[in-house]
């Protein structure tokens, strides 16, 4: 370490699958305009080759996430949770959304750093994500028997199983569950083509279409979707489109740039054989994701109860036949399979609560070092019950 390094407790999670660095609000700098800085040094961006060799990212935008976390003073709920995604390679510093995988990791952290106690058997641990105002309520034993554990696809081994439940998840940016008012919408792509796709906000927002108008099958490997630079550039203007229509954007160069985090783009196709549920390849800051973001997931298990969706219409279930039927949703993603439960209103098909089963795992804590050439004079010291700062949609500088 050198003279002028700032040391910052933090400890490194898996949630999900996705790993983050969390940090406690009283351990950053007052000054929020600082934040950026850290983040990066901290994980390793920006990085032209999109490795993160010099910090503690993985090099893909799910492997490269902040949590900055504190015991909450809001009714109701125990902590507060602020979540960033750091783009690997510019180093962009995205708040748009909240990460669900990495909600797992919330609150078993709250009950190892003393702030919330364990119950006899099932803790619940109620959070507030700062960034999409949406109260996630997590349920879990500390103490569970091996025998308990359950796997996740994308996860080798097993993990204690954590129940989230998002409660009213929609509107989560924009105000809407359906944005345009509409089920279906008409996107008009640069090339000329036009497609339908349902523009939704259930944790996220997401633009999801069929999978065979861009000549897909839906059972592509991440591989095979890496490799298909002409595909993800098509999905990224399905996606410039989609937030301007959406009214995450206001321009087609600020969804390129500013919002490139929303909406998530999802493909589905029918699936095969006796499967039942939707398949579905999801793309998040226009790369292809190895497995399915939970918010995504959530958004489309939504959608898929619902008829007259562009997911409702490639899921084979016989509980979401009929439209605005509650059950659980299998997604058939890259790999594996995630099931995800949605709770709708059968009256009006608002969207009550979506749910899921996760695993965490705290893989280190210590001390993180921010070295001082990466630094600028701007710092401030380090804050004791700093105020939480205003969530943005946009990059947080």
């Amino acid at each position: 370490m050198h003279p002028g390094d700032l040391a910052i407790p933090a400890v490194y999670v898996r949630g999900g699958t996705s790993r983050a660095v969390i940090f406690k609000r009283d351990d950053l700098p007052v000054n929020r305009d600082t934040w950026p800085e850290i983040f990066r040094a901290v994980l390793g961006s920006p990085d032209p080759e999109s490795k993160q060799l010099d910090g503690l990212g993985g090099g893909i935008t799910s492997l490269s996430k902040i949590a900055v976390l504190s015991p909450s003073m809001r009714d109701g709920i125990d902590v507060d949770y602020f979540f960033a995604q750091i783009d690997p390679k510019s180093g962009d510093v995205l708040l748009g959304a909240n990460c669900g995988n990495i909600s797992s990791a919330v609150g078993p952290y709250a009950v190892d750093e003393g702030w919330v106690l364990p119950g006899h058997g099932e803790t619940t641990v109620r959070i507030f994500n700062e960034n999409t105002n949406t109260r996630i309520v997590a349920r879990f034993d500390n103490d569970a028997a091996t025998r308990s554990f359950i796997a996740i696809s994308g996860i080798a081994g097993k993990g204690a199983p954590i129940s989230l439940t998002f409660e009213h998840p929609g509107g989560s940016m924009v105000g809407d569950t359906f944005p345009t008012g509409r089920l279906v919408d008409e996107i008009r792509l640069p090339d000329g083509q036009t497609l339908a796709a349902t523009l939704i906000d259930v944790s996220i927002p997401c633009v999801i279409a069929d999978a065979g108008d861009f000549g897909l099958t839906g059972d592509e490997t991440y591989g095979a979707l890496s490799a298909r630079a002409d595909i993800t550039h098509r999905l990224a203007d399905l996606r410039c489109a989609a937030a301007i229509a959406m009214g995450c954007a206001k321009t087609w160069d600020e969804a390129r740039s500013t919002y490139k985090n929303v909406p998530d783009v999802v493909l589905v196709s029918r699936p095969e054989g006796s499967q039942t549920g939707v398949r579905a390849r999801f793309y998040s800051c226009d790369q292809p994701h190895r497995a399915a973001p939970v918010t995504s997931a959530m958004a489309l298990a939504a959608a898929a109860c619902l008829a007259g969706t562009v997911a409702h219409a490639a899921t084979r279930a016989a509980d979401v036949t009929a439209g605005h039927a509650s059950g659980a949703i299998d997604i058939h993603h890259p790999s594996g399979v995630m099931r995800v439960e949605a709770d709708i209103d059968p009256h009006n098909g608002d969207v009550r609560s979506t749910a899921i089963l996760r695993t965490a795992r705290r893989i280190m804590e210590g001390r993180v070092l921010v070295p001082a050439y990466l630094r600028s004079a701007a710092f401030a010291t380090r804050a004791t019950g700093a105020a939480a700062p205003d969530a943005q949609r946009a990059p947080i500088e």
